[in-house]
């Protein structure tokens, strides 16, 4: 097997990962945004109120970190150089909805230090698609 072949089928796994992982973040915002009678069933008083408390530009920037995820990730299954570009937006709008809820927001005082994990996993993955990507890019993964 040569090198590039197994570069193809890493890029193509990592692909499908960062597909499922991004509807699972869309699925999430949608959630948060339109469900939150549903949700409210699994919250505390505290955790609901701290929820609702979010501006409205969080959700802005929330759904756009995953919409353009996943738009991002459908586009890194074809191979098309965009891809470097929507996962930086998606990058960029995580940095803000994740810096707020860990600097903005009392989550860590209402639900404890388990509030700062799931930001610093999407921040972490985040930054992971991205520069992968841009590596995939430089190396000819990704074209036209």
């Amino acid at each position: 097997m040569t090198t590039t072949s197994k570069q193809n089928k890493i890029f193509k796994v990592i692909a499908v990962i960062a597909l499922l992982w991004n509807l699972m973040g869309l699925f999430m915002f949608l959630a948060s945004s339109f469900m939150k009678e549903t949700m409210a069933e699994s919250y505390t008083a505290a955790e609901m109120e701290l929820q609702n408390a979010l501006p409205s530009w969080y959700y802005i920037f929330f759904g756009t970190a995953t919409i353009v995820g996943v738009l991002a990730s459908i586009t890194m299954l074809m191979r098309k150089k965009v891809t470097v570009m929507l996962f930086l937006i998606s990058l960029i709008a995580v940095l803000v909805t994740q810096g707020y809820w860990l600097f903005g927001v009392n989550a860590m005082e209402v639900m404890g230090n388990e509030a700062a994990i799931m930001p610093m996993v999407v921040i972490i993955i985040s930054i992971f698609l991205y520069f992968y990507n841009k590596g995939a890019k430089q190396i000819g993964l990704l074209h036209s």
